[in-house]
């Protein structure tokens, strides 16, 4: 895959969210556990390639943590809400 992340850009990342971003914008806390991985959020929705807006998430917000078929990063509403928040942190 030729667009990795970098582990310099990754601790970064991790060291500006400060943990899992989905409790900030409305998700509930009890709702995180797992590692933390990068999420990859494009600055405006499209297809095509990777995101270019990189913030943190939870395995229970993110694809691991599916529960009953629901993903909480994937939600329409929550992926807005996190593109807003990126866009304010990161410009």
């Amino acid at each position: 895959m030729k667009d990795r992340v970098s582990p310099e850009l990754a601790a970064a990342v991790f060291l500006r969210d400060q943990g899992c971003m989905a409790p900030r914008l409305g998700s509930s806390a009890m709702d995180c556990f797992g590692r933390l991985r990068i999420e990859h959020v494009k600055r405006a929705p499209r297809m095509g390639k990777r995101g270019e807006l990189l913030g943190t998430l939870c395995e229970g917000h993110s694809e691991p943590g599916m529960k009953a078929g629901y993903i909480w990063a994937t939600d329409r509403v929550n992926r807005e809400a996190m593109r807003r928040h990126l866009l304010e942190v990161v410009g």
